[in-house]
């Protein structure tokens, strides 16, 4: 994938939705374009944290003790909550499907979130959002 390529795949992530065309040249200088085959497993609920993905093309499924939660596809994100406590994964993530991701190392991660304040908002947002679905709390 070209830089280009890169750059037009993150302009169409939400996440990235605030970042000015500086930022997403810097974003995907950080994210490595990667593809992987149905079964793999991306995340493993209890382990240690590892990558962030960002899913191009493909689904993969969401489990937390073995209990289906979700389905992801192009545009979904994961693996943040792990990065930004330094925490074990909070469910298991497997490829569905084929899927073509981004991805970001811990490092690269938090280059990002450091580099754009919007991001770091939004992942803020999605978190919460994803922790009060998740755990019984309120939805209000």
């Amino acid at each position: 994938m070209t830089k280009d390529d890169r750059l037009e795949r993150l302009r169409s992530v939400p996440l990235f939705g605030s970042c000015t065309e500086k930022q997403l040249e810097f974003i995907a200088s950080r994210v490595e374009d990667v593809d992987l085959p149905a079964g793999k497993v991306l995340t493993e609920e209890g382990k240690s944290g590892g990558e962030f993905f960002i899913l191009l093309s493909g689904e993969a499924e969401v489990r937390r003790g073995g209990r289906l939660l979700d389905t992801m596809k192009a545009g979904d994100f994961f693996g943040e909550i792990a990065l930004l406590d330094n925490g074990p994964r909070t469910a298991t993530v497997t490829a569905k499907t084929a899927i073509r991701s981004l991805v970001l190392s811990p490092r690269q991660f938090q280059d990002v979130i450091h580099q754009e304040a919007g991001i770091a908002a939004t992942l803020l947002h999605v978190v919460t959002k994803r922790l009060r679905n998740n755990s019984g709390m309120p939805k209000d």
